[in-house]
């Protein structure tokens, strides 16, 4: 996996978007936090936080978008 670093909070949202897939509008809601409905795309997000004098963390947000019914 290919590292980034990130100067900035806002960075790091824009390449969270750049990054996901696009979703067809017609079939699918935007990109939230839930349980997966069945079909429905998913996507997961993995970042790592490194600071002098505090213990390396990590941070996974599981994402889906629900279809339009």
């Amino acid at each position: 996996m290919a590292e980034h670093l990130i100067g900035h909070i806002g960075d790091l949202i824009a390449w969270i978007e750049a990054n996901l897939p696009d979703l067809d509008e017609n079939h699918f809601h935007p990109w939230t936090t839930g349980t997966a409905a069945p079909g429905a795309p998913t996507a997961r997000i993995e970042v790592g936080i490194h600071s002098p004098g505090h213990p390396n963390r990590r941070v996974s947000v599981a994402l889906t978008a629900e279809p339009v019914h």
